[in-house]
C-alpha cells in the first residue's frame, strides 16, 4: 500500500488501522502486528493499494531532479562544443597554432568547470535532505521506511509516536476500570435499597392480601387486582371462570386458590368467634366478681 499526505509526501506501508478518535496507525505487515508510525486525520489524503498507486505513477518528480536533468543537458552541450573546437583546431594552419592552443586550453578549463558543477548538483539532488528526516519524524514514520519521495518540514506538528499511543490507551483503560468499579458499587447499593423496600412491603401487607394464598405471587396478584379481585374474600366469592380469565391460569390451579381462600376465611372466622367468646367470658367473669363483692 502507499500513503499520500496533504503536503505531497507519499510512502509505502504494509497495512493500516483507522482509529475512532481520527487518524490511522501504519504497520509494516498486513497483519498489523508491527507498528511503524501514525498519521493524523488532517494530514492524510488517502491510502491506495499498490496496483492503484502504480497506475497513478507513484508521485510527482522532485524539483531538484528536474534541475539536475537540465544542468546535465547543459553540460553535455558544452562538452560537444569543446570536441568540435578541438577538431577545427587540428585543421588550422601552423601560423594559427598558438592561438588554437590557447583556445583549446580555455575550452578544456570550461569543460572541467562545467563537469564539476554538474557532478556537484547531481550529488546534491541524490543525497537526502534534512527536510525528509523532519517530515518523517513529524509523521511518526520510521526512518528506515523505503519509498519516501518528498517531504516538507512542519515545525508546529505534534509527534504521535507508538509509545504515546500506547500510553494513551493505558490511561483510557484505567479510567474505564475505575468507572466499572463505581458502577458495581452503585449496583450493590441499589440492590440493598430494593431488598429493603421489598422487606417493608412484606411487613405492611394486609392479612386479607391475595398474596397470602400459597401459589399466588406478585404477577398473579397484579392480574387479579386488575380484574377487581384484590382480597382473599373477593377471591373466595369470585367465579372460577372469572379468575381463570383474569390470570390465564389452569382450572386446577384456580380450584386450589379457591380452596385455600375458603380455608383462610374459615380460619379468620374461627379466630373472630374465639375472640368473641373470650370477650364474653371475660365480661361474665367481671360481672360475677362484682356481685360477690356487693
Amino acid at each position: 500500500m502507499r500513503v499520500f499526505l496533504t503536503d505531497g509526501t507519499s510512502f509505502d506501508c504494509g497495512g493500516y488501522k483507522a482509529l475512532d478518535s481520527g487518524g490511522v496507525v501504519l504497520t509494516r505487515d498486513q497483519k498489523r502486528k508491527h507498528v511503524i508510525g501514525y498519521v493524523p486525520e488532517d494530514a492524510l489524503v488517502y491510502i491506495l493499494p499498490d496496483d492503484v498507486a502504480a497506475e497513478r505513477g507513484g508521485g510527482e518528480p522532485n524539483d531538484d531532479e528536474e534541475e539536475s536533468e537540465t544542468e546535465s543537458s547543459s553540460a553535455d552541450e558544452d562538452t560537444e562544443g569543446a570536441v568540435v573546437t578541438e577538431s577545427e583546431a587540428e585543421t588550422d594552419t601552423e601560423s594559427e597554432a598558438e592561438t588554437d592552443t590557447a583556445s583549446e586550453e580555455t575550452a578544456a578549463d570550461d569543460e572541467t568547470d562545467a563537469n564539476e558543477v554538474s557532478e556537484a548538483d547531481t550529488k546534491e539532488s541524490v543525497e537526502p535532505t534534512e527536510d525528509v528526516d523532519e517530515t518523517v519524524v513529524s509523521a511518526a514514520v520510521g526512518e528506515d521506511l523505503e519509498g519516501v519521495t518528498r517531504a516538507i518540514p512542519d515545525d508546529g506538528a505534534v509527534e504521535h509516536t507508538h509509545e504515546a499511543i500506547v500510553e494513551r490507551i493505558d490511561d483510557l483503560e484505567s479510567r474505564v476500570d475505575g468507572l466499572d468499579g463505581r458502577v458495581d458499587a452503585m449496583t450493590d447499593q441499589l440492590a440493598d435499597v430494593v431488598a429493603h423496600a421489598e422487606m417493608n412491603a412484606e411487613e405492611e401487607r394486609s392479612p386479607d392480601d391475595v398474596r397470602n394464598i400459597r401459589g399466588i405471587g406478585t404477577a398473579y396478584a397484579a392480574r387479579l387486582r386488575a380484574s377487581g379481585i384484590d382480597t382473599i374474600s373477593a377471591l373466595r366469592d369470585a367465579d372460577e371462570a372469572e379468575i381463570a380469565a383474569a390470570t390465564d391460569a389452569s382450572e386446577h390451579r384456580v380450584r386450589e386458590w379457591k380452596r385455600r381462600a375458603e380455608a383462610a376465611f374459615e380460619s379468620d372466622v374461627g379466630d373472630d368467634e374465639r375472640d368473641e367468646r373470650d370477650g364474653d367470658d371475660t365480661a361474665v367473669s367481671d360481672d360475677s366478681e362484682g356481685e360477690t363483692t356487693d
